[in-house]
């Protein structure tokens, strides 16, 4: 009786192997794809190909601008070490410029908002009302006829301080 299951397991084993090779050897031809006749193009068709097989390069995303007619800028914390804060300000329709603060070691927040009001107060000009209290600084329009502004972070580079720009 053992001769017997022998035969029976060695049996049912090749046939186990031989299906399955018959299955991978189907599921192999159905991958590959099926050689199709070319019609004869003119020289310029395989080069505009190889252009479309070449991924584009990948571009850096950037948030929108958002305009409104005033701006809260919070400053929180206290200066661990010397650094720099950058804000962007751009009227609608007119060129960006840079706010640049730079900040010493041990600085409160409440200083580093009026820093921030007076750099603020000559890059906004006359247009503008800039005005620190406690530790936020309030940027709006001075009268409806001046264009609402975008004022955004660009570098904060201060240990211990964390700045909050938002809808005034």
């Amino acid at each position: 009786m053992m001769h017997v299951s022998k035969s029976l397991l060695f049996g049912a084993s090749r046939l186990v192997v031989a299906g399955t090779l018959l299955l991978f050897a189907t599921f192999a031809s159905a991958q590959e794809p099926t050689p199709q006749a070319e019609p004869q193009a003119a020289p310029a068709a395989p080069q505009a190909t190889a252009a479309q097989a070449e991924p584009a390069a990948p571009q850096q995303a950037t948030a929108p601008r958002i305009f409104q007619p005033a701006w809260e800028i919070v400053v929180d914390g206290k200066a661990e070490a010397n650094g720099v804060l950058e804000l962007v300000f751009q009227p609608h329709g007119g060129e960006a410029t840079l706010v640049k603060v730079n900040v010493v070691a041990k600085t409160k927040k409440d200083q580093i908002a009026k820093d921030l009001a007076k750099e603020l107060t000559f890059a906004t000009g006359a247009a503008y009302k800039v005005k620190a209290s406690g530790n936020k600084v309030n940027v709006k329009l001075k009268n409806k006829k001046s264009p609402p502004f975008n004022l955004g972070i660009e570098t904060q580079a201060v240990n211990g301080v964390s700045v909050r720009v938002g809808k005034g």
